[in-house]
């Protein structure tokens, strides 16, 4: 395999990542992750791990998860503007 003359490759937009816990601070206290999984179509078990400290999500889950919600991603993670401007 051999390196494209001019070492022109081409790049991939860099893919964003949201803390999944801005997502699930979005829910009222006492709505238990079943009710959250049902809500976003996700199981139980992945609510559980999404409550693990660092667990993030790519944009585009960020996006249709906030969509399902009835939020823009802008209302839950502040930076989602921010992101969306640096790769214009």
């Amino acid at each position: 395999m051999t390196k494209p003359q001019g070492g022109n490759m081409a790049t991939q937009p860099k893919q964003h990542r949201y803390p999944a816990i801005n997502l699930l601070n979005t829910f009222t206290p006492g709505t238990n992750d079943q009710q959250i999984g049902d809500m976003l179509g996700i199981s139980r078990s992945c609510v559980v791990r999404w409550r693990t400290v660092g667990k993030t999500l790519y944009e585009y889950q960020a996006d249709t998860y906030a969509i399902k919600l009835g939020f823009h991603p802008a209302e839950i993670w502040h930076n989602w503007l921010d992101d969306a401007m640096s790769i214009a």
